[in-house]
């Protein structure tokens, strides 16, 4: 039995994201949009963890793997990882084409308005929201609604 098991990731970023090898030398280079990126051992992700890569933990202490750039798949892994018990899980806040697609899909403003302040924190956020919003097809959606999204992606910090 393999003692540390790969890891499957997605990077939720249209960049390539790099970080410096904590189980070992070198960096690692997870490319951008990867899918189901298959060369991280749990050894690496638990020590990415542990060190508080960001990349990794995201920006919410209450609800680790939120706002994160990369996203753990296997959910019950990402709960293991981060010493979450199952019954005060709550699933992490990730901004992929999925969550934008429902939140296209909800017609109050005011209900959009604070998912979209919920879904989109971070700088990265900000730079990947008006892509997956074109992924998610929200060119064919109100313009109040495209409107809104790319006033929060003109939000980046210089």
């Amino acid at each position: 039995m393999n003692d540390n098991p790969s890891v499957l990731v997605d990077n939720l970023c249209s960049w390539d994201l790099y970080f410096k090898r904590a189980a070992g030398n070198g960096d690692i280079k997870i490319p951008a949009n990867a899918k189901n990126f298959p060369l991280l051992k749990y050894d690496e992700v638990l020590l990415q963890i542990q060190s508080r890569n960001i990349m990794f933990i995201g920006t919410d202490d209450e609800n680790p793997g939120s706002h994160a750039r990369i996203k753990i798949l296997d959910d019950n892994l990402r709960k293991e990882l981060f010493g979450i018990p199952d019954e005060t899980a709550i699933a992490p806040v990730v901004l992929d084409v999925d969550a934008v697609k429902s939140l296209l899909a909800i017609k109050n403003k005011l209900k959009f308005n604070a998912t979209l302040a919920e879904l989109v924190k971070t700088d990265a956020e900000k730079k990947m929201v008006v892509e997956l919003a074109k992924a998610a097809g929200g060119d064919e959606y109100e313009a109040w609604k495209t409107a809104a999204i790319a006033n929060i992606a003109k939000g980046i910090a210089e």
